[in-house]
């Protein structure tokens, strides 16, 4: 069963997807740092899903618009290489805006465990999904082809006038029920296996990924602090709604 920061998580990926005008990095606004330290980045979101969509340029001093609200908080896409403690470090493209990105490794606290995990979980599912239909389809294939031969055998006999005729009319209509029921009930399977394939495929693409791997996308609070030489990011408590 999933936990209910998973199912939160997996709910605000839906909300994400169907705003059309917020990519996919503009969920969760509110973050927690401590009791007294909540951020709402909906200002910065909003501002985000405004800016043109064209490629962005690689900078090593990005500028930052004049009306960028929140410009400690950049968006940070990438993967993750090692953990210090709790914290990923990343192999990451950091975005001031979506125009301008630099490439950086760093280190993110709070980082996605939740999602993380929930990628992972549905692959192996949708794996395994896709492993079952195939076999239910075999032996739907099965059935249908017992059953056709003897419904085949039915007509055949009832076409005679013989006596054997009769008896094996009354045993092949009893295979040809037996193997109508079996076919029907591995149909039905195959049915409820395509659905629920079909809702965790369509939870994966909600989830960033690349080349089957899971890929961070998200926006991140630059701390101002490093270690060994490394930026800290931290991503927050995920808070309130998506």
């Amino acid at each position: 069963m999933k936990s209910t920061g998973v199912i939160a998580l997996w709910l605000c990926l839906v909300w994400a997807a169907a705003a059309q005008t917020n990519p996919i990095c503009c969920r969760y606004p509110v973050r927690i740092f401590g009791p007294q330290a909540v951020v709402n980045l909906t200002p910065l979101f909003q501002w985000w899903a405004r800016q043109p969509v064209v490629a962005a340029t690689n900078d090593p001093t990005p500028a930052v618009d004049a009306d960028r609200p929140m410009t400690a908080w950049h968006r940070i896409t990438g993967t993750k290489v090692a953990m210090v403690g709790s914290s990923w470090v990343l192999t990451a493209v950091v975005y001031s805006s979506p125009l301008v990105r630099t490439n950086l490794r760093l280190i993110l606290d709070h980082p996605p465990d939740a999602e993380e995990q929930m990628f992972y979980d549905l692959q192996a599912q949708l794996a395994d999904a896709r492993q079952q239909i195939a076999e239910a389809r075999h032996v739907y294939a099965t059935d249908t082809n017992a059953e056709s031969k003897a419904e085949a055998r039915v007509k055949a006999y009832r076409h005679s006038s013989s006596r054997v005729g009769t008896t094996e009319i009354i045993q092949n209509s009893r295979v040809e029920a037996r193997e109508r029921h079996a076919a029907g009930t591995e149909l039905s399977q195959v049915q409820q296996l395509e659905a629920a394939r079909d809702q965790m495929a369509q939870q994966l693409k909600l989830i960033p990924a690349r080349d089957g791997v899971y890929l961070v996308d998200w926006f991140a609070l630059d701390t101002g602090r490093s270690q060994k030489g490394v930026p800290i990011y931290d991503l927050g408590i995920l808070g309130g709604n998506p």
